[in-house]
Formats: structure tokens, C-alpha cells, sequence
């Protein structure tokens, strides 16, 4: 498997600031992609590409890979990469090799390419090793989003079940996407201060699939909100015993959840977390 990340990705999912995520894009062109191998753990890079960015040190890339990779010699002393748990060579053959001879490749850990990458001692080593600890964060990150997201989406199949079923059992009717939406946005509401609209300005999201935007963070609660729900549902709570609940239980397990960006006023969300209640009380009361 190939990892490339996008700029949405790293700024929203993972959470990176516009720095850290134009080092890894800048890179991304030049470096190459991080690529999964069955044989060490984790994501590999090619030692030649890595080679090439360093600015081609000794001229030669057998001479450089002979001297950083295996034999490791720095000024400081020796580093020890072990083969098939730091790096793997490989043959590779190319149209003209040298006496005929197919030329050694080199995959390389990202913790073996930081190593080599901070050896060079040069400002293109430094920036190389940057970007392969802000990838390491992002690979890391990454799959915390991928694990909490897939859950999430299930569990919102979930919660439409148990709000179809709420609504058979009280007025005897279906659900609709119009009562999924309002449910789902009360949630965001809940979770964030705002509903999907806002939400999707405030990220920048060009398209409907506002929780794709969030972070890891944000998408657990929301998990943990229709968790709650669907309890809720079960109970034959209305809409604004269950926003109650539910806001309520919130600031309870997450007292210091901070806005989806550092410049919205946390009063705002106050309020806006207020005025839904209000507004869901409100209708409740006419309809009794």
C-alpha cells in the first residue's frame, strides 16, 4: 500500500498546522511516496529518491549507500542499521549495468531514513528529516482517524435505526432523511457548537461529508454522542430530553473539548449549544 496524504487530510483529519502541512506537500513531489512492506514494520522509502534530495552526497549512489547504510559511518561514531529490520536491499536491473551487473537498491524505515537524513549534517538533511517525523505523526494519526471514522459511520446506521424505531412506537410513523438530518446536525451542534452548515465554512469542506473534515477527536465524540442517543431512543425520550442528556453527559466526559479552530469564541458555542435547546424545548411544548 502507497500513502500519499492530502492537504484536507493532514490539515483537518490530522490536525497539522499550515507549516507542518506545506513541508509535507513540498516534500511529497520530491520525496518519495511512503510504501508499505510485509517485511519490516511500518512504511519504507527508497534510498536512491532520498539520495537525490540529499543533493546526490559523494556523487555515487553505491559509494553513499555503501558508506550510510551499511557501514554506517558517521563523525560521531557508528550507527548500526540491521538488514530486514532497518533497511532491505534488492536487486534491480537497469539498461546499461555496470560489468553486467544489476544494481543494489535499498528500501529504507522511516526511522533508518531520519537517521541518515540528520548524518548528512546539511540544511536539505534537516528538512528531510522534518518531513519523515511529520509523516510518521500523519501515518500514526491517520490510522487513529481510520479507526474511530469506520465505527462512526456504522454507528449513524445504528442511530437511524433506533429513531425510526422511536418514531414508530410514538406517532406511529417512518423516519425521513429530513429527520436523520435534524438528528445528526443536533449532534454536531452538541459536539462542535455548530451545525454541518457551519461547520463545513469553518473547514473549508467543498463538499456534504462535514464529519470527513473533522478530527480524530471530534469524530470520537460524535461516536460516543450516538452511543448516548440510542440509549436515549430506547428510553422514549423526546427531542429535548435527549439534547439535554446529551449536552449534559457531554460536558460531564469532555470538560476541556476545544472548538474545532483555535479562533471561534467559546462563548459562541455557549450559546449556540443553548439555543438549540431552547428551540427544541420550544417546539416540544406546542406539540403537547
Amino acid at each position: 500500500m502507497i500513502k500519499k496524504f492530502t492537504k484536507r487530510q493532514l490539515l483537518d483529519q490530522c490536525g497539522f498546522t499550515t507549516e507542518e502541512t506545506q513541508v509535507i506537500l513540498d516534500y511529497q513531489k520530491n520525496l518519495p511516496l511512503l510504501i508499505e512492506n510485509d517485511e519490516v514494520d511500518g512504511f519504507c522509502i527508497n534510498a536512491r529518491d532520498l539520495w537525490v534530495q540529499l543533493g546526490k552526497p559523494q556523487g555515487k549512489f553505491a559509494d553513499w549507500s555503501k558508506r550510510k547504510i551499511i557501514l554506517k559511518k558517521t563523525k560521531g561514531g557508528l550507527i548500526t542499521f540491521t538488514e530486514n529490520k532497518d533497511y532491505i536491499g534488492f536487486s534491480q536491473n537497469c539498461e546499461k549495468p555496470v560489468g553486467g551487473r544489476p544494481t543494489i537498491e535499498y528500501s529504507l524505515t522511516l526511522d533508518c531514513a531520519k537517521n541518515i537524513s540528520m548524518m548528512e549534517n546539511t540544511d536539505n538533511g534537516a528538512l528531510c528529516r522534518q518531513y519523515f517525523i511529520l509523516m510518521e505523526k500523519a501515518v500514526k494519526k491517520n490510522m487513529k482517524w481510520e479507526l474511530i471514522r469506520y465505527p462512526l459511520r456504522e454507528g449513524y446506521k445504528a442511530m437511524q435505526k433506533a429513531l425510526n424505531g422511536y418514531m414508530n412506537r410514538m406517532i406511529q410513523k417512518d423516519a425521513d432523511d429530513w429527520d436523520y438530518r435534524i438528528e445528526a446536525d443536533a449532534l454536531n451542534v452538541i459536539a462542535t457548537g455548530f451545525p454541518a452548515k457551519e461547520i463545513r465554512l469553518f473547514v473549508g469542506c467543498k463538499d456534504n461529508i462535514t464529519r470527513d473534515s473533522l478530527t480524530a477527536t471530534y469524530n470520537e465524540y460524535l461516536m460516543k454522542l450516538q452511543e448516548w442517543n440510542i440509549l436515549f431512543l430506547g428510553m422514549n425520550l423526546n427531542r429535548y430530553e435527549r439534547y439535554l442528556k446529551l449536552k449534559e453527559s457531554f460536558d460531564i466526559f469532555y470538560p476541556d473539548a476545544t472548538p474545532i479552530k483555535d479562533d471561534i469564541d467559546v462563548n459562541r458555542i455557549k450559546e449556540n449549544k443553548q439555543k438549540l435547546l431552547d428551540e427544541v424545548k420550544s417546539k416540544v411544548q406546542r406539540v403537547a
